[in-house]
């Protein structure tokens, strides 16, 4: 298993930073790589986890429903102009299920998923100013979270 190399964690700072070239040509080297579908697993196992750190990082004593409500509205306030839709409630969902609310499960179709995680990513990192240096230790820290997750879940065989 290839797991959550530097490759990963560079095609994610990429695109949290906007840097939209990098991104792609990182993503494209990895698919080619570790083909698609695995790539895909990884790349999402690493932003999942990143999610999950920003997150609980942002409500370490506990949260309220209006806490969630609010921090959706800043996303699609952020993300209105964007190509992709942020769905309210597949936005909550994904929020509450990363601050552990098993209840928020299950979370409709992947391709949902896939657009909200990172725009909840980029808000948290934004609102919590993680830039810089401070993003290369947050990956860091998220790294080793993505590689336990996905020894647990692994992805489809390549």
């Amino acid at each position: 298993m290839t797991g959550v190399t530097a490759g990963y964690v560079a095609a994610l700072r990429a695109f949290l930073t906007g840097d939209e070239d990098t991104f792609g040509r990182l993503s494209a080297d990895l698919q080619a790589r570790d083909g698609g579908e695995y790539s895909g697993d990884v790349y999402s196992a690493l932003t999942g986890m990143a999610l999950f750190l920003a997150a609980r990082r942002r409500f370490p004593d506990g949260y309220t429903n209006a806490d969630v409500v609010r921090l959706v509205g800043q996303v699609r306030a952020r993300f209105a102009n964007s190509a992709d839709d942020i769905d309210p409630r597949v936005a909550e969902r994904v929020l509450l299920g990363v601050l552990g609310n098993a209840a928020a499960a299950p979370i409709p179709g992947p391709a949902a998923v896939a657009v909200v995680v990172p725009a909840i990513l980029s808000v948290l990192l934004e609102q919590e100013g993680i830039s810089g240096d401070g993003l290369d230790g947050f990956l860091a820290e998220a790294r080793p979270l993505a590689d336990a997750w996905l020894g647990a879940n692994p992805p489809a065989p390549r």
